[in-house]
């Protein structure tokens, strides 16, 4: 069976290419077939930049970039009982038009989409899974003041969720306008940007004694160094935007010592692998979570999407988001499209 998949072999390159795939997927795999798979501008461009450790030196092995993945079950192997032929699904599966799939601890992590529930808004429910680990982390309570720096696609849905568990006064920060707009079509109850010479007083009118959860979601460090600064006396700090370079400026006495802050890492991968009597968040139980609340209409990720392209219009975008990732807000690959 032939396929499409995204391929990269050194940074800053990427391909579509055709390759073979079995008719029929191994015992306990699944064959799939793509309807729609959404880039993440934060990960997988690091990845393709070679930024992180995540990717071989150049020409060790091929990338193959996504995590993103909603589409139709074309088969199943032998042992599968949870998941049949027909079901859509989503989770994370490469950028490809059919992906065979047999790993038990990726196989675990894929969720059913309901009906009434988009491909699209399905595909994203991988980026939600990882605000909501953030917000889970974050323990909000009814009546938490919330701020989250950086209004990119992770930071809006981590807005959003955090109004959804409690907390009041949810404000966006980011420095581009048109993120600032989408902040406030997402419900924000307020938007603002930072370089505003005004940003302090109304900071202060918003939350006069500080927050009590800061969202660090900007993977840069001027916004981290914003986000402690925000928080108010015995706050919790969550450092959702994987910041990826050293932080100059940061002075761990008046920043975090003095305030009693609490400082929390909300990487997904400390989502728990199974659930237990003190955490049963898995991922496939945040995403399930994540597609009820889109199918009752609580959580509308429509607006969160700013590009919508072909398979062969990947290499261009993903240079683009790499070069000017501020012109871009959620961008995702339909596969139905030649």
């Amino acid at each position: 069976m032939r396929a499409r998949r995204l391929v990269s072999y050194a940074p800053h390159e990427l391909a579509l290419e055709d390759h073979e795939l079995p008719d029929r997927p191994p015992p306990g795999g699944i064959l799939a077939e793509a309807a729609v798979t959404a880039v993440s501008a934060g990960t997988e461009i690091a990845n393709y930049q070679g930024r992180t450790a995540q990717r071989p030196p150049d020409g060790a092995e091929p990338y193959y970039p996504g995590y993103s993945f909603a589409g139709t079950l074309l088969s199943v192997g032998d042992g599968v009982e949870r998941l049949a032929p027909g079901d859509r699904i989503c989770g994370p599966l490469p950028h490809a038009s059919r992906v065979v799939e047999a790993r038990p601890e990726r196989l675990a992590r894929l969720t059913t989409i309901p009906d009434g529930v988009a491909f699209a808004d399905a595909a994203l429910t991988q980026l939600g899974c990882i605000a909501l680990n953030a917000v889970r982390t974050a323990r909000i309570e009814l009546g938490d003041r919330v701020a989250v720096v950086g209004a990119g696609v992770v930071g809006l849905l981590a807005a959003r969720l955090a109004r959804l568990a409690g907390g009041r006064r949810v404000t966006s920060l980011d420095l581009l306008a048109a993120r600032r707009d989408a902040a406030t079509r997402n419900r924000a109850f307020a938007a603002l940007d930072p370089a505003d010479p005004r940003v302090e007083e109304r900071l202060a009118e918003i939350a006069p004694d500080g927050f009590d959860v800061v969202f660090e979601a900007t993977e840069s460090a001027a916004g981290f160094r914003s986000a402690f600064r925000l928080a108010g006396r015995g706050a919790r700090v969550v450092l959702l935007g994987s910041t990826r370079e050293l932080v100059d400026g940061f002075d761990p006495y008046a920043d975090v010592h003095v305030k009693g802050l609490r400082v929390l890492g909300a990487h997904v991968s400390t989502t728990p692998a199974a659930a237990t009597l003190n955490d049963r968040w898995t991922e496939s139980e945040n995403r399930r979570v994540l597609l009820e609340l889109m199918q009752r209409g609580e959580l509308d990720v429509e607006a969160l999407v700013s590009d919508r392209i072909a398979p062969a219009e990947a290499p261009e975008a993903f240079a683009a988001l790499a070069a000017r990732p501020q012109e871009h807000l959620g961008v995702v690959i339909d596969w139905t499209r030649a």
